[in-house]
């Protein structure tokens, strides 16, 4: 394995931003670059197939496998709050859903101050990410690392088939390009999966370049602290077998571990609100009161329907049926296994004078609860529904200076009780689409909530009972001037000198749609901000 001393960059986290920034510094050759990542490789077959989704998830293989504190909004429960641990990231592990939110989303971020962060100077680097051929070249990429597949009508399921038409007879439109100008309507699902493979960020950004001479990747290293002297990071401080260790940098530390583990390696380094970190007998080396704060995420509910049908996913999750689609897939590169898990999805709007959608919701051909890990055993679909600019804000800190210990995380879910209207009408507005004529030949009865939910009171108890993260965590170390925020707008951290932070943690708000690409995006960016 190439090792060096004193790299000019280390990158803490291999995952969606780390292997594009991996990528992007060491394209320079005359810059050595470290990529340190606590997880493994992704050499398991499970994160390159699409279809490995599901077993996946019911696993918690390549996962931090997190939970949140008791969450008073969600009756007291822990939420499972599930992040990537392994090269790749979230993006390995996800359920491949290519989202950007819409234009409005960024262009808030610039009128928070973060004037280099608009759509219109955000939209290269969501071109040079992707590849989509046939996309409006004024909107979408063509010639980028990720290559983007939108979900074919003839190989789309019998439930999909009929959310996309009930969806235009609710009056919605169909969309022929969610992330176009505009993600309103009811379309086809865009994945990023090709050639009957998973695009993940290691795929497509690390695997092609590992073999540079200045770039090493080095897996299942916990890296413990930022070594700071005299203001400057000046290189960090890791576990790797066993033994602690030490790497000084040259350059710059870069932060990429995501919203969960960057404020917390940046409170156990001594950065951060003095009450996060005092008390646990870690001295203080910079005070920044934003570290662990401003945690948004977005909660989401299903409305579950039963089928008079039997055209779920349900029997080919049979032991059998997975061993042919898996041999299938291994022989041929054909089957169930090269796809996705979302065929289709919409965006809708609790009122219709809203410039941009509020609600964004997948059509799954199958009924679980608890994340996937446990299958409903009865034909039926689902929509899994999430509020798209959640009001509600939580916080992450360590609970110990041990580094090993996870941290605290508070997401305060529907502590804001606009989040609970959104999703609410979000039910009823599913409830129209399952109601059109094109459900007539499959629909049944309504598994959950239930015929019988229908009041405020009635839904907001369902919600409380049955919510949980749809895993698109941001803003811990946010971008910005202002008292709370961590990083500038070139994501140098403020007050310390050679240290940065590109991952979706420094997002200011959350975004309208799914993290990844937008991470992926950022990380683009921000390669082009540090070799400036």
């Amino acid at each position: 394995m190439k090792t060096f001393n004193s790299p000019d960059y280390v990158i803490v986290g291999g995952g969606s931003a780390g292997c594009v920034l991996a990528n992007r510094l060491s394209a320079n050759p005359d810059v050595k670059v470290l990529l340190l990542e606590a997880g493994t490789r992704d050499s398991n077959p499970l994160y390159r197939i699409p279809a490995g989704f599901f077993p996946l998830m019911m696993s918690g293989k390549g996962n931090w496998n997190y939970e949140t504190v008791a969450q008073a909004g969600l009756n007291g429960r822990n939420a499972y709050f599930p992040r990537g641990k392994v090269l790749g990231g979230s993006s390995a592990i996800n359920g491949m859903v290519v989202s950007r939110g819409n234009p409005g989303d960024y262009d808030r971020w610039a009128e928070l101050g973060n004037t280099d962060w608009s759509f219109e100077a955000c939209l290269p680097y969501f071109k040079k990410v992707e590849n989509v051929p046939g996309g409006d070249p004024a909107y979408r990429g063509k010639g980028g690392p990720v290559q983007v597949s939108f979900v074919q009508q003839a190989q789309m399921n019998p439930f999909a088939h009929a959310w996309m038409a009930a969806g235009q007879q609710a009056g919605l439109p169909f969309n022929p390009d969610m992330n176009a100008a505009t993600p309103y309507g009811v379309a086809h699902m865009q994945g990023n999966y090709a050639n009957a493979r998973r695009q993940s960020a290691s795929a497509c950004y690390l695997a092609p370049v590992e073999k540079r001479a200045n770039l090493t990747v080095k897996s299942k290293v916990l890296v413990t602290r930022v070594i700071v002297e005299n203001g400057c990071a000046c290189g960090v401080e890791y576990l790797y077998k066993g033994r602690l260790q030490t790497v000084h940098v040259n350059r710059e530390v870069i932060l990429s571990g995501g919203v969960v583990n960057s404020p917390q390696l940046l409170q156990l380094s001594g950065i951060g609100d003095p009450a996060d970190i005092e008390h646990h007998g870690i001295p203080m080396v910079h005070e920044l009161t934003g570290v662990g704060k401003n945690l948004k995420d977005h909660l989401a509910v299903s409305v579950k329907q039963r089928s008079t049908r039997p055209y779920s996913l349900l029997s080919t999750l049979k032991p059998l049926a997975v061993l042919k689609t898996v041999s299938q897939y291994l022989l041929f590169r054909s089957g169930d296994a090269v796809k996705g898990p979302l065929e289709a999805w919409a965006h809708l709007k609790t009122d219709p004078q809203l410039q941009y959608p509020d609600i964004q919701v997948y059509l799954v051909p199958l009924m679980y609860n608890d994340h996937g890990r446990d299958i409903i055993q009865e034909e039926g679909f689902m929509a899994v529904l999430n509020g798209c600019l959640p009001r509600s804000v939580g916080s992450i800190a360590i609970r110990s200076a041990d580094p090993a210990q996870s941290p605290t995380i508070d997401p305060q879910y529907l502590s804001d009780s606009d989040d609970l209207r959104v999703m609410r009408e979000g039910i009823r507005q599913v409830r129209q689409i399952f109601a059109q004529a094109a459900f007539d030949d499959c629909r049944g009865s309504e598994y959950a909530p239930g015929e019988s939910a229908q009041t405020d009171e009635q839904l907001d108890s369902y919600i409380r009972a049955n919510a949980n993260s749809l895993y698109h965590p941001v803003g811990t170390c946010k971008m910005g001037d202002d008292d709370m925020a961590v990083v500038d707008q070139t994501l140098r951290v403020h007050g310390v000198d050679g240290l940065r932070v590109v991952d979706a943690s420094v997002m200011p708000e959350i975004i309208s749609g799914n993290t990844n690409f937008p991470t992926m995006m950022l990380a683009e960016k921000a390669a082009d901000i540090i070799r400036q």
